[in-house]
């Protein structure tokens, strides 16, 4: 089970990771920059941000990583099939009132939206969370609505 979890996190990452075209023309001369609000929880080290230029927007993914191993990951223009291959689970309420699609199962979860604009599709991306933790870790990161 942990090699197919493993299987279908580097499957969703490497497809939301691929390369955004560009054509002889150029990208735009000041291209929109996406931003990812989004705030390290407690315990979680950033990781190397991904900034990656198109022809109208320049996508970003931004990674945090804990001392379990346990990662989430932002992203903001980046186009790809977030959790392709996970089971739908449902709408979550995001900050500050936007809804976001959930899937995942196991340790992997994905929860993908969109603001309109060069900059969606908008997802965040969790591995080494039950569904619970992982609601958990996007409502410390700013990500989800609070309980209260």
């Amino acid at each position: 089970m942990r090699t197919r979890t493993a299987s279908i996190l580097a499957m969703a990452v490497l497809a939301a990771c691929r390369s955004g075209a560009t054509d002889a023309s150029g990208p735009t001369e000041h291209p929109q920059r996406c931003e990812v609000v989004v705030q390290a929880p407690a315990g979680f080290q950033a990781l190397e941000a991904l900034r990656e230029e198109y022809l109208d927007h320049v996508g970003v993914r931004l990674g945090f990583r804990d001392r379990h191993g346990r990662e989430l990951h932002a992203f903001a223009g980046i186009p790809g099939e977030f959790g392709e291959g996970l089971p739908a689970a449902g709408e979550i309420e995001l900050a500050p009132g936007r809804i976001g699609l959930l899937s995942g199962s196991d340790r992997v979860w994905v929860v993908e939206w969109t603001e309109g604009g060069p900059c969606d599709p908008r997802a965040a991306l969790g591995n080494g969370f039950g569904r619970e933790g992982f609601l958990a870790v996007l409502q410390e990161a700013g990500i989800a609505a609070g309980s209260g």
